[in-house]
This record gives structure tokens, C-alpha cells and sequence, in this order.
């Protein structure tokens, strides 16, 4: 793993942490004051905030017991929580040395 998303990955999980630490997310956001923040995010999205391929995620969740499966009328799928996500980004990162 190069890096520099070695770096952008430890600082995204610092900003996760602060965001959840303080209940809010991070300045620059997009959403507006109505906005519902879910708690749980899907995988696809998941593998979007991180930057990494959805095929790494699984991977780095199966590996960390991360994540877990949901069922949405016939399918399933897995849900990360924000913590979850920091604690990937950790993994990575750490992974990546």
C-alpha cells in the first residue's frame, strides 16, 4: 500500500473519531442541518469513504471480525459502523508498514 494513503487513512480515522466524539462530522460536510446522519454505513459506501476497493474491505473485515451482516428483504448485506470504520482505517494503516 503506498504511503500516502497509509497517512490519508490514519487521518481520516482521527477525523471519525472526533466526529463521533463530539457528535458531529467534520467541517467541509455537505449536509444540511435536516440531514439524518446514519450511525451505519453499507459496504459499498464503506469502501468509498476509505478509498479502498470493496474486494480490500471485505478482506480487512474478515480478517478483524469488523462489520457485520444484515438482511434487507432477500438480501444481505454487511454494515459498518463509524467506529468499525476507524478501527479498518487503523488496520490498514497499520498493515501498510
Amino acid at each position: 500500500m503506498p504511503r500516502d494513503l497509509a497517512y490519508h487513512l490514519l487521518y481520516l480515522a482521527e477525523d471519525i473519531a472526533i466526529a463521533l466524539a463530539v457528535g458531529r462530522l467534520p467541517e467541509g460536510s455537505s449536509l444540511s442541518m435536516n440531514a439524518h446522519i446514519s450511525d451505519r454505513v453499507d459496504e459499498r459506501r464503506a469502501a468509498v469513504l476509505l478509498g479502498l476497493p470493496e474486494s480490500d474491505l471485505r478482506r480487512y473485515s474478515r480478517i478483524s471480525g469488523l462489520g457485520h451482516v444484515e438482511t434487507d428483504g432477500q438480501a444481505q448485506k454487511v454494515i459498518f459502523t463509524y467506529e468499525e470504520l476507524r478501527r479498518i482505517c487503523l488496520l490498514v494503516a497499520q498493515s501498510s508498514k
